[in-house]
Order: structure tokens, then sequence, then C-alpha cells
């Protein structure tokens, strides 16, 4: 299994708030997108950072993205 990213845990009730728009979609798309890329991966624990401890991470709701592919496509 290969970390690709931490995100907000997609499963917490505020979840919404934290996804961020980086594209010219509406936040409605974003979302679905942000979900799109979730649906194959595995969540887990987070990933510690160089900012961030993985009990401080969780601590704020955060969650570590995996998936079973050598690459991503």
């Amino acid at each position: 299994m290969r970390w690709l990213t931490n995100t907000y845990d997609p499963s917490l009730p505020d979840v919404r708030m934290h996804v961020v728009r980086c594209f010219p979609e509406t936040f409605e798309e974003s979302w679905r997108l942000h979900l799109d890329y979730l649906k194959d991966k595995i969540i887990g624990e987070p990933q510690a950072t160089e900012k961030y401890t993985v009990e401080q991470l969780k601590a704020m709701g955060m969650v570590g993205v995996y998936t079973t592919r050598e690459k991503e496509e």
C-alpha cells in the first residue's frame, strides 16, 4: 500500500467546509471530483509531515489516502 496524501476525513459531518476549490468548477463540482478521486482509494492513518505529527493530524481530522497501485494513472 502506497501513501498518496493526507486529506480531511471525508466521513466527518463538516467535511464539505474543508474541500478546497482549486479549479474553476463550482463548489458542487469540486466536491464531486474530490469524491471521485477518493472512491478507489484506501483511507487510513495520516502520514506525518515536516510540520505536523500523526497525532496532530488526527486531532485536526486528517486521514491518509493510500492506493494499492504502484503508480497513479
